[in-house]
This record gives structure tokens, C-alpha cells and sequence, in this order.
């Protein structure tokens, strides 16, 4: 029997409360947006999404027991996102975005957006436990798990979308409300705040 609809409703449910939940995934792609820089932010939402893809390849592959196995890996994966995620939070805070000759905002670009957004979501503590604990019993092992998977899946990348891109535009409209060179700066300087904050809290959070 597929799954009925009454378990991919409560999947939706479950999945829209993770995503509206404010993590570093949102707190991500909201500081690139604050930044104004829309490529930047698609890029994250593309990263982040992309990541997923990942981690529902893996439940059905059945990784997340080696994962769960070898705890290394995930602690050097961990370590590694927790890391860029502070670099790019430090080359935020240094080197505000500011006009061009052309007069064009250099921001964050869609490349550097999405390596950002996969090394977080690939670190993510909530993602190992959303896709750990929450997931699975969406899933009827006596039933062909791939197909389970891919209807799931697009419930929660449409979703995770969906709540990634308001965040995302409600932070770029706040962004653009002050213009100056010095409103700027302290955008910057609060989006690069805001990636050194995740990648603490994320470092904090393994040491303890």
C-alpha cells in the first residue's frame, strides 16, 4: 500500500514546523539576504536544498547507520562546516559590501552562497535529527522505500523552499530599506555577526 495521504499530510505538517523554525539554515540564507545579495541567497537556498537531497540519499541507502557507526565522520564534517561558516562570516564582517566604479553592490555571489549553505546543512546538527528521528517513521519498510522517498522528498524541498525564500526576501526587503554607506556597513557587519554567531554556537554545541 503507498502511503496514504493522511501520513504525507503529517509529514507536511512536520516538515513546514522544522522549516519555519529559525535555524542555521534560515539565519544563513536571512543574514545573505540582509546583505542584499539575491544571487547569494537563491545560492544558499540551492545549497541548502541540495544538502537535503543528500541526507534523503542517505537514509535510503541506509548511510546514516554508518554515520551513526563511525560518529568521526560527521564530527570532521562538522568541524569542517563549522569553519567555513566562520570564514565567511569574518570576510562579511571585514569587507562590507560597498559600490563599484559601475556603481553595483558587490555582495556575496551565487557559487559562494551555495558552498556556504551546503557546508551548514551538511554540519547541521537539526538536519541529522530531523532526518535521524523524524523521518523514518514516514517510511513503510515493507514497502519499495525509494519511491516513499521521492514523494517525501518533494514535500520538503517545496516547503524548505518556500520558508527559506521568505525569510530570505523578508530580510532583503529590511536590507534595503537604508542605502547609505554607513547603513551598509552595519548590515554587513550584522550579517557577518550573525554567520560567526551560527558558527559558534555550532562549535559550542559539539564541545559540550
Amino acid at each position: 500500500m503507498m502511503q496514504g495521504s493522511n501520513l504525507l499530510l503529517a509529514y507536511a505538517a512536520t516538515e513546514l514546523v522544522a522549516c519555519l523554525m529559525p535555524g542555521p539554515a534560515v539565519l544563513s540564507v536571512a543574514s545573505i539576504g540582509l546583505s542584499g545579495s539575491l544571487r547569494g541567497m537563491a545560492g544558499a537556498i540551492a545549497g541548502i536544498n541540495a544538502s537535503n537531497i543528500l541526507w534523503y540519499i542517505m537514509v535510503g541507502a541506509g548511510l546514516i547507520a554508518l554515520v551513526h557507526s563511525f560518529p568521526e565522520l560527521f564530527v570532521i564534517l562538522r568541524w569542517a562546516g563549522t569553519a567555513y561558516l566562520l570564514w565567511l562570516g569574518v570576510q562579511t564582517w571585514r569587507h562590507p559590501a560597498h559600490l563599484s566604479i559601475s556603481g553595483e553592490r558587490k555582495r556575496i555571489g551565487f557559487r559562494r552562497g551555495f558552498a556556504g549553505a551546503v557546508a551548514v546543512q551538511l554540519s547541521n546538527p537539526k538536519a541529522l535529527v530531523f532526518f535521524t528521528v523524524f523521518l523514518p517513521p514516514f517510511i513503510d519498510l515493507r514497502q519499495p522505500v525509494a519511491p516513499q522517498l521521492v514523494r517525501l522528498a518533494a514535500i520538503g524541498i517545496t516547503l524548505e523552499v518556500m520558508a527559506l525564500a521568505t525569510y530570505g526576501l523578508l530580510a532583503w526587503r529590511l536590507g534595503r530599506l537604508a542605502m547609505s554607506a554607513e547603513a551598509e556597513r552595519r548590515i554587513a557587519r550584522t550579517s557577518g555577526a550573525i554567520l560567526i554567531a551560527i558558527a559558534v554556537a555550532m562549535a559550542l554545541s559539539r564541545a559540550t
